[in-house]
């Protein structure tokens, strides 16, 4: 079978101060890190909108297998050909943005939430003017007022600017934004993310057409910096734009900070992303009883130490009937390990060691619901 694999350039000890420079340019080893081979896997999802209501009857989409959520937004999708370490899904319904979700498969159930974000026009303006589009949260987008259709013929018209912001702090951010925080930089390799604020930006003419901004035109855009990651924040960070093909974020580009917000330019619109990149290690986490049987419905989180504060690096999910779940997280670096029952009430929180393995497992044990447990291992 064909093996897709990207190699990764990491270093013997990342730092655990974000910093303006690129870690890279430190000592590095090389090491390899694979999507794996061609595997079936099972997936469970809800289709949720942005107040938590069921979205019924979309239509999800994952390879060339097509299902549709049933009246309270649940779907199923069994024996899915997808790669060992990769699983992309979308999610569509009038009225919505499209929404997407990937994961790092495992055996048995696969579950997952996606919430589909309306799509908010927040301005109309002309074309072939400077314009200044403001939203309350301190985004600010200035377009020349130069458009093309897809094609690439020029515009000329009103243009419909729809937008949807994340910022980090969002609670809902993992499962509102596309596909998962795994991303090409420029020089090919793959990285895991860290998410400073993203935006979705679609552009439509007075007839509905899909719009671009034109070819050799840039749009300045300003996000702002969540406040608890103020301190963590780097002057420089990478812009990443989603590549809703493929379901990764591809690295294009840079922003900088001045004060508290991001300063960036792009020349296309689709979902973009300051993120700090790192070296990806593989997490398998399996969760169990007392009595060593699986736990369904279990939500891990994943926090970086040394990383923004109170900020959740990763939202892996909850567990399936195998009480499984696997992710991308930061190589060799100090994490945070939080577990919650199906009420959200915490039952396992442990410090798992930095580890310079490129695969790391963690299995937690809870003897009660209600409590956390100190029993957890790490092996």
């Amino acid at each position: 079978m064909k093996i897709n694999k990207l190699f990764i350039l990491g270093f013997a000890f990342l730092s655990l101060v974000f910093t303006g420079c690129d870690k890279r340019d430190e000592q590095e080893v090389a090491y390899e890190f694979t999507l794996g081979e061609s595997v079936t896997r099972n997936f469970k999802g809800t289709v949720v909108d942005e107040n938590h209501n069921p979205v019924a009857y979309a239509t999800i989409k994952m390879g060339s297998f097509t299902t549709t959520s049933d009246s309270n937004g649940i779907f199923n999708l069994a024996s899915v050909p997808v790669l060992e370490r990769f699983a992309y899904l979308t999610a569509e319904k009038d009225g919505y943005l499209t929404g997407s979700r990937a994961t790092m498969p495992h055996e048995g159930e696969n579950n997952m939430v996606i919430m589909l974000l309306p799509r908010n026009v927040v301005a109309t303006i002309p074309t072939g003017q400077t314009t200044n589009v403001l939203l309350p949260n301190s985004v600010k987008l200035s377009f020349d007022g130069a458009f093309m259709t897809e094609d690439g013929a020029p515009y000329n018209g009103n243009v419909d600017i729809i937008v949807n912001h994340l910022a980090a702090n969002d609670p809902d951010v993992f499962i509102k934004m596309p596909g998962t925080l795994l991303g090409t930089r420029t020089d090919g390799t793959l990285s895991g993310m860290e998410t400073y604020g993203m935006i979705n930006v679609e552009l439509e003419g007075s007839n509905g057409e899909k719009l671009q901004i034109q070819t050799g035109h840039e749009v300045d855009m300003v996000l702002p910096i969540a406040e608890n990651q103020l301190d963590t924040a780097p002057a420089t960070i990478p812009l990443w734009h989603f590549d809703e093909t493929s379901g990764l974020w591809v690295e294009e580009g840079f922003s900088r900070k001045v004060g508290n917000k991001y300063y960036g330019s792009v020349s296309h619109f689709t979902w973009w992303n300051n993120d700090y990149a790192y070296v990806v290690a593989t997490l398998f986490v399996t969760v169990k009883n007392s009595d060593l049987t699986p736990v369904n419905g279990v939500r891990v989180t994943i926090t970086r130490q040394a990383g923004s504060t109170g900020d959740v690096l990763m939202d892996l999910g909850v567990t399936g009937a195998n009480g499984m779940l696997s992710a991308g997280v930061p190589r060799n670096e100090v994490l945070i390990f939080r577990a919650f029952n199906s009420f959200g009430i915490l039952i396992n929180q442990q410090v798992l060691p930095a580890s310079p393995a490129l695969e790391r497992y963690v299995e937690v044990i809870i003897p009660t619901v209600n409590r956390i447990s100190n029993t957890a291992t790490t092996k």
